[in-house]
């Protein structure tokens, strides 16, 4: 999750800005979208390990807000990985830090395994992207966020089965269950569980067009608004250091209630 930064987007595009320029709007939104992310993670450790009873948890209305926030993360973490210039570096930083997680969750906290969780399913993505810059700064943005998004919503529930939406009717591929290590992609073998799970397809698709949107954004290309101060100021610092909030806050609560 590289700082939201404005910098130059491709050095062929002639676009120059200066490094300790920001767009509140983009701290702001992944501060809103860490800050839920947070509160749903207490809600769950309530929920499933004080045995709290809380009427909205698990409600319609609350997994769609939930799908909502995390989507936001999504597309935000897509558009500001189009401004980084080490954004091969920064991913493995953040698989590394993501396998890491996994292995202490395994260790410690075995109810709460954490296997290809959001550290991981970004460091690889912004692998993907740094690899592939070269030819995706050759599709017509336009072109990519339509095909990106298309994707998205034709394989929104793939991780439930395999399951695609098409024009008029669902499919349901038939998946192979005793594959081990398919799961990063959305095929879980049997058995599997991950209580931070962010496999590539859907969610590839939804960072791939935050990747899309991320030259108009440089370019100031998007309503004005949208690049005013618009400040929030603890949701907009938390937005600006949201990996450190994101990997603290989690074995925060989990010692919590452990202590509780």
């Amino acid at each position: 999750m590289p700082a939201v930064l404005v910098e130059q987007k491709n050095k062929t595009e002639g676009e120059s800005f200066g490094r300790n320029n920001r767009i509140d709007s983009l701290d702001l939104l992944r501060g809103a979208a860490i800050t839920y992310v947070m509160v749903y993670h207490l809600l769950y450790d309530l929920v499933n390990y004080e045995g709290v009873r809380i009427g909205f948890f698990g409600t319609d209305i609350f997994e769609f807000v939930h799908m909502f926030f995390i989507d936001v993360l999504i597309v935000v973490s897509g558009i500001c990985s189009g401004f980084s210039h080490n954004v091969i570096k920064r991913g493995a930083e953040l698989f590394l830090m993501g396998s890491i997680l996994t292995i202490a969750t395994d260790l410690f906290v075995q109810d709460t395994v954490f296997v290809f969780g959001a550290l991981s399913f970004f460091g690889v993505m912004m692998m993907i992207c740094g690899v592939c810059r070269p030819v995706l700064d050759k599709i017509d943005s336009r072109v990519l966020l339509a095909v990106s998004m298309l994707l998205y919503f034709i394989t929104v529930d793939f991780d439930d089965g395999g399951t695609l939406h098409l024009l008029f009717t669902d499919v349901k591929l038939p998946l192979p269950e005793g594959t081990m290590y398919s799961y990063p992609i959305g095929i879980k073998p049997k058995g599997f569980f991950s209580a931070d799970y962010f496999p590539l397809i859907p969610n590839g698709f939804l960072y791939l067009s935050g990747e899309a949107l991320s030259g108009s954004v440089a370019k100031r290309k998007l309503p004005k608004f949208f690049y005013s101060k618009i400040k929030v100021p603890a949701v907009n610092f938390i937005g600006r250091h949201s990996l450190l909030f994101y990997i603290l806050h989690q074995p925060v609560l989990l010692m919590i209630m452990f202590v509780i």
